[in-house]
């Protein structure tokens, strides 16, 4: 008689240990450091508004050019009142030196530098008829030698390159011509300086006239 084989007891085989996970710490991008945390939280709503501002002025046009006007003549009005002037140069007249509420004496200036350039010897014998200087310059050489017709100078520009008040109440002012005139291998470019002094307090009349330089240019 046979009898059952004993139950096969399987292998002693090692227990499988459960393997270790590590974890590592995720890199910090640079936009999550503390110092660009911080720069995001003071521009953050800076950019929130100019984007809002943008599409709001998107929305109302005509109310946004309203607004941009009215910001334009008040800054105007405000530059007028303060210095006389209008921005940009606008309305700017060079020869007016601003000096204790009137122009100085520009206006004298002008009148004898457009009447040399014209070579009208008559208008600017009138207005040296108020030099207090013993010897005006005589007005036929200075047209013989600096206007147009006479001294076939062209002249370019003409800028008021300085003014300056003095403690005895006149005022020193610097004017520049730029002139084309004939020369020995064709047409040169040149510069004359003129030097004014003028009385405000006498209605702006001319005490003295002078050339202080007049000489060809280096271009």
């Amino acid at each position: 008689m046979l009898s059952p084989s004993p139950t096969q007891q399987p292998p002693n085989t090692p227990e499988a240990k459960p393997k270790e996970v590590k974890y590592t710490l995720a890199k910090r991008r640079a936009g999550q450091t503390p110092l660009a945390l911080f720069i995001k939280g003071i521009f953050r709503p800076i950019f929130k508004g100019i984007y809002y501002l943008i599409q709001w002025t998107k929305g109302h046009k005509l109310l946004t050019l309203g607004i941009i006007v009215l910001l334009v003549l008040s800054g105007s009005a405000t530059t007028y009142f303060t210095t006389g002037t209008l921005p940009y140069g606008v309305g700017n007249d060079p020869f007016n030196f601003h000096i204790r509420g009137g122009d100085g004496g520009g206006d004298h200036v002008k009148n004898w530098l457009y009447a040399l350039r014209d070579g009208d010897v008559t208008k600017m014998s009138l207005i040296q008829a108020e030099l207090i200087t013993s010897q005006p310059p005589d007005p036929n050489q200075l047209v013989s030698q600096f206007s147009q017709p006479k001294a076939h100078l062209t002249w370019k520009s003409i800028n008021v390159i300085g003014v300056y008040s003095q403690g005895d109440t006149t005022v020193d002012s610097f004017v520049s011509v730029d002139f084309v005139g004939p020369g020995p291998g064709g047409n040169v470019k040149g510069t004359m300086i003129w030097h004014f002094t003028t009385l405000p307090d006498q209605q702006g009349r001319m005490l003295y006239i002078d050339l202080v330089s007049f000489r060809p240019s280096l271009m």
